[in-house]
């Protein structure tokens, strides 16, 4: 008697399980069906199968996120925002839906909350994909109240470079011995930045976008590179959600040993745009003129340069991030009697990953090829000079605060050619620390 009532026990145990991960495993397939739809912009698809399973679900991050996500993108601002509060209050770390908070409540015209929440985003040093979106809602929220934003960054770095002035490391070429400055010279170094943005609002969707930049770097080994940059910017930038627009005019300085080394001016134009909620796709253009201090006149170009990007943010509250670009252009001599005319094509490739708010790993890649039209010492080669730039680095950032950043960077660089002058290798690394005042 007791081994059947026991068996009754254990089959209806086992239904009774069965019958729970039936609707368990249902309801898990009605929320992998709901993001599906959301991903291929179907919201409202979404909305209607995601509303049944409130009673049973509600609290979830997960099911409070997509419900949010399609409550906005369906209308419905208000109930956006308590659903996406929901999730982060369950998961605050849930980068993915403060975003779309912040969308929701700058949809329901809640500006200041909208402005809190991006601008908390801005200062976790979140992917360039996102920082991208946040920085254009800032600008639209910016450009309804008609508030001036200006930021000032100051920065130092520190660090060891193994080719200060990206020399050969040869001592001799064609039977002349190369003088310190053409060879290859280690140093540490220090370098000190400071940077101005001013953001004017022109009407709810036009900016007026103006940025300066300064740097002096000292090589005590490799005096002879110390080195001092000036950057001047002004742009307009026309922002809707989703889609972002700029034309502008840059100018830029280097001296080298406090003597001229090159200056250019330029004008470049982007557009990118989201073609899905993760996928972000752009096309950029530059055309300019670089010309170069004494003696040097030979290498002044017109330079043209087109491409397009992508970048991609996936995973657990967008915390990974994948980008790249293509790039063709071309530089073209402004003397006649030069042999720097050249057609490049490159390609970059840059990936990120979120451990916490505060801690963030970046790795950049890039290859540049260029083709020069023009032989280089005849004495010794037959055939135009060929380089191929590659780079790489590894960046960690550490979000100390919403007003401090502290990075360390490793990099890589390697100029491949047939003419041993011009090829060089570079490894630098390198500890920054950088103050923002907003």
């Amino acid at each position: 008697m007791l081994k059947k009532g026991l068996h009754e026990f254990v089959g209806a145990l086992a239904i009774g399980l069965f019958m729970v991960c039936n609707a368990v495993c249902a309801d898990e397939e009605v929320l992998r069906q709901a993001e599906s739809f959301i991903n291929d912009g179907r919201h409202a698809d979404a909305r209607q199968i995601l509303e049944p399973l409130e009673a049973e679900y509600i609290g979830d991050p997960r099911y409070d996120y997509l419900m949010g996500l399609a409550f906005l993108e369906t209308g419905d601002p208000g109930l956006a925002v308590f659903a996406l509060q929901r999730a982060i209050a369950n998961d605050p770390r849930f980068a993915g839906a403060r975003v779309d908070l912040g969308r929701a409540y700058y949809a329901s015209g809640a500006y200041k909350d909208a402005r809190d929440e991006f601008e908390r985003l801005r200062d976790e040093n979140p992917p360039p994909a996102a920082r991208r979106a946040i920085e254009e809602y800032l600008s639209l929220i910016a450009n309804r109240q008609r508030r001036l934003r200006m930021e000032y960054r100051l920065g130092a770095r520190t660090g060891y470079d193994s080719n200060a002035n990206s020399a050969t490391a040869i001592n001799a070429f064609l039977g002349f011995n190369l003088l310190e400055e053409s060879r290859e010279t280690s140093s540490s170094f220090a370098e000190f930045s400071g940077n101005i943005v001013i953001l004017k609002p022109l009407s709810a969707n036009l900016l007026l976008d103006t940025r300066l930049g300064l740097r002096r770097r000292n090589n005590p080994d490799a005096s002879f590179v110390n080195s001092s940059n000036g950057d001047l910017s002004v742009g307009i930038k026309h922002v809707t959600e989703g889609v972002s627009k700029s034309l502008r005019l840059q100018a830029y300085r280097v001296d080298v040993d406090d003597k001229l080394n090159s200056q250019g001016v330029a004008l470049a134009g982007a557009w990118d745009f989201n073609v899905r909620e993760k996928l972000r796709v752009g096309v950029l253009g530059r055309v300019g003129q670089t010309t170069f201090g004494n003696g040097l006149e030979i290498k002044d170009v017109d330079q043209y340069l087109f491409g397009v990007s992508a970048g991609w943010t996936y995973g657990d509250g967008d915390r990974a991030s994948l980008g790249g670009s293509l790039l063709v252009g071309s530089d073209d001599p402004r003397r006649s009697g030069s042999r720097y005319a050249r057609d490049l094509a490159g390609l970059r490739f840059n990936a990120g990953w979120s451990f916490s708010s505060q801690f963030r790993a970046q790795f950049t890649a890039g290859l540049m090829h260029s083709d020069y039209d023009e032989v280089f010492f005849e004495q010794q080669f037959n055939s135009p000079r060929s380089d191929t730039l590659v780079q790489a680095a590894v960046k960690l950032d550490w979000r100390i605060s919403s007003k401090w950043l502290m990075s360390h960077v490793v990099s890589y660089a390697n100029n491949d050619t047939e003419v041993d002058v011009f090829a060089f290798e570079r490894v630098e690394t390198s500890l920054s620390i950088n103050r923002v005042w907003r």
